[in-house]
């Protein structure tokens, strides 16, 4: 399934499946997006799919934006496992 990301009242919805086939050509996007913005608000709920690499690629994104005074937050995460993995890269901003 393809990766689909639609904006809504300033909030980023990624769905379908983030993997490694698809940061890559996702991370410029969210790059020039962190440059251009003084906060980013992501939903990831409707993600079939968030492997390991979906958890780093997420996770250097909340770095940037540490690094560079922005805020991000992963908002309405309900998905209990993904919430733990989070944790794990010390991300609590959801």
């Amino acid at each position: 399934m393809a990766l689909s990301i639609t904006k809504q009242a300033d909030i980023f919805e990624l769905e379908g499946e983030l993997t490694p086939s698809n940061i890559a050509s996702l991370k410029p996007y969210f790059e020039l997006l962190m440059e251009q913005s003084h906060f980013v608000k992501l939903s990831i709920n409707k993600l079939k799919e968030l492997d390991y690499s979906g958890i780093q690629f997420v996770s250097s994104l909340y770095q940037k934006a540490v690094e560079t005074n922005k805020a991000f937050f992963i908002v309405n995460l309900t998905n209990k496992e993904w919430v733990k993995k989070f944790k794990k890269e010390n991300i609590f901003t959801y």
